[in-house]
C-alpha cells in the first residue's frame, strides 16, 4: 500500500398516541394525502401478524431495497463452475429465467483486454433490456479484472481505461459511483442509468453452497451482533478508524459510532485497538486494516456478516500476494470487498462503515449497501451474495389486540416521519401518528393503539 498525498435488545420509546373516536390514533398534524400509490414504490407487509379475532389491516412501507426479480445473473459458458453455480443460485432465489444472461468468456486468467469485454458488456445490456434488472450478479471468479478495473464496475458502470492506478482521474473522481449514499435510490439502474455488480466467489461448489446459503439464511433475521472496528498497528492500513490530516484521512469508524446507538440497534460497536479479533462469536461486521488478517476461520460470523481489509491486492481472488478477500468469504462472512491494482491509501476507493453498516441495517440488500459505500469504485471488487438482506425491508409489523405495531431499522436520524391510515389503499390517507424520529441509528418501535382502519402507511 502506498501513500498518495492529497446485545441487549431495547426499542425506542413506543410512540402510543390515545385513541380517539374514529378508532385509530389521535390525530397529530393532520394532513391528507390523495395519492394512491405508496412512495418510492412501496411494500406490504406479508408478515404481519394477525389477532385471533380481526383479520390484520394492510400496512404500506417504503421501498428499501431491491427483489429477486431486479437481479441480473452473468454466466461464463466457458466455465463449469460458473454454470453450476448460476443455476443453484438462479434456483435459491427464485431469479426468472429471462434475467439470466449467458456469455462465453475466453480469458481464463485473472483479466480480461477491453476488446473481449465491450461486446460482452454490450451482449448484457441488450439482454436486459427488456427484464426488471436493477443489479448483476456474477458467477465466475477469474477473471476478476478487466484491464486495471474490477469486473464488478466494469460491467456496472461501464469501462475506464486507468494507466496510473493510484492518481489516474479515472481511477478517482473521474468515476465516481452515482449511488454513492443515496439510500433513498433503490432502483440503480432506472434512476441511475447503471446497474452495481457482484460477484459470488468459489473455487469450488462446495464454497459457492455455503456462501449463498448464508445469504439466504440471513434475511429477514434482525440478527443482534456486534461490529468490530480495527485500528491495528499498521496505521497505513487503519485509515478508516484513524485521523491523519497529513493524508487527509478522517476518522469513518468514528462518524459512524456518533451516529450510532449500540444497545437501541441490538449491535454493539466500538473501535477495537488491536490486530485481529479471535473466537468472537457474534461478528456481524469487521472492518480491518492490515495486508494479512489472522485467526480469521476462529470467529463465528452471523449469515449476512460483513468483512473487509484495506489493502492493496484484496480484490484479487481466490489468491494474492498479500490477502484475498475472498479468506474472509471462506471464514464465514457473506460480503467483502477488495481492489484489484494498487490503488494507494486513498479512502475514498474503500467501502466507508459510516456509509455501509446503517444502509445495510436500513434493509438494503447487502449488493445495495456495499455500493453506496464506496465513492471512487473503479479498482475494488464486490463479493458475496448480493440479495443478504438480514434486516429484511427495515420494516415488519404486528396486528394484535386491535393494536398496529411496527417496528423498523429503517429511521435516519433527524429525519420525520409520519404512519397515515385510509379507508382504501387508494386514499385519501389521513395521518394518526407524526414526528416520528430517531435520535441515531437505532430499532425504533411505534404503536397504533385502536387500528379499525383497512390500510396504513409509513413514510417520510
Amino acid at each position: 500500500m502506498r501513500f498518495s498525498s492529497p446485545s441487549l435488545f431495547l426499542f425506542l420509546s413506543t410512540a402510543i398516541v390515545a385513541a380517539c373516536s374514529g378508532g385509530d390514533a389521535a390525530v397529530q398534524a393532520p394532513g391528507t394525502d390523495a395519492g394512491n400509490a405508496p412512495q418510492d414504490g412501496g411494500v406490504r407487509d406479508g408478515n404481519a401478524v394477525p389477532d385471533a379475532s380481526s383479520g390484520p389491516p394492510e400496512v404500506i412501507f417504503p421501498r428499501t431495497g431491491i427483489i429477486a426479480e431486479e437481479l441480473g445473473v452473468l454466466v461464463n459458458d466457458a466455465d463449469p463452475l460458473s454454470v453450476s453455480i448460476a443455476a443453484y443460485y438462479v434456483a435459491a432465489r427464485k431469479i426468472p429465467a429471462a434475467n439470466v444472461v449467458h456469455l462465453t468468456l475466453t480469458s481464463t486468467g485473472n483479466t480480461m483486454p477491453k476488446a473481449e469485454f465491450d461486446p460482452l458488456k454490450a451482449q448484457v445490456d441488450a439482454a436486459l433490456a427488456t427484464t426488471k434488472a436493477e443489479a448483476l450478479a456474477i458467477t465466475w471468479t477469474k477473471p476478476f479484472a478487466v484491464d486495471n478495473m474490477s469486473v464488478t464496475s466494469a460491467f456496472g458502470m461501464g469501462y475506464r481505461a486507468i494507466g496510473d492506478t493510484c492518481n489516474d482521474p479515472a481511477s478517482q473522481y473521474g468515476s465516481v459511483n452515482p449511488y454513492t449514499k443515496k439510500r433513498a435510490t433503490t432502483h440503480p439502474f432506472t434512476d441511475l442509468a447503471f446497474r452495481p455488480a457482484m460477484t459470488i466467489p468459489a473455487t469450488t461448489m462446495e464454497q459457492a453452497k455455503a456462501l449463498i446459503d448464508r445469504g439466504v439464511a440471513s434475511d429477514d433475521t434482525w440478527p443482534g451482533g456486534s461490529a468490530y472496528l480495527m485500528n491495528t498497528s499498521d496505521q497505513t492500513r487503519s485509515a478508516r478508524c484513524i485521523v491523519n490530516t497529513g493524508f487527509g484521512w478522517t476518522n469513518e469508524c468514528q462518524t459512524f459510532l456518533n451516529t450510532w446507538d449500540p444497545v437501541g440497534s441490538g449491535i454493539g460497536a466500538d473501535i477495537v485497538k488491536a490486530d485481529f479479533i479471535e473466537k468472537k462469536t457474534d461478528v456481524l461486521f469487521y472492518v480491518q486494516g492490515l495486508a494479512s488478517v489472522a485467526n480469521i476461520a476462529s470467529n463465528t460470523f452471523l449469515p449476512g456478516a460483513v468483512a473487509d481489509h484495506l489493502t492493496s491486492y484484496g480484490g484479487q481472488i481466490p489468491t494474492s500476494g498479500q490477502m484475498s478477500a475472498f479468506e474472509f468469504i471462506k471464514g464465514g462472512a457473506t460480503g467483502s470487498f477488495g481492489t484489484v491494482v494498487e490503488p494507494c491509501a486513498y479512502q475514498q476507493k474503500f467501502p466507508d462503515p459510516s456509509v455501509l453498516i446503517p444502509s445495510y441495517f436500513g434493509g438494503s440488500t447487502l449488493i445495495e449497501a456495499y455500493w453506496r459505500s464506496v465513492l471512487w469504485p473503479a479498482e475494488g471488487i464486490f463479493i458475496g451474495e448480493p440479495l443478504a438482506r438480514p434486516f429484511g425491508g427495515g420494516f415488519r409489523s404486528r396486528f394484535e389486540g386491535g393494536a398496529l405495531t411496527i417496528e423498523t431499522t429503517a429511521l435516519v436520524p433527524g429525519h420525520k416521519y409520519v404512519i397515515e391510515a385510509a379507508d382504501s389503499d387508494a386514499g385519501p390517507f389521513t395521518t394518526v401518528l407524526a414526528d416520528l424520529s430517531v435520535p441515531k441509528y437505532q430499532r425504533a418501535k411505534f404503536t397504533v393503539p385502536e387500528a379499525r382502519r383497512h390500510t396504513y402507511r409509513f413514510r417520510e
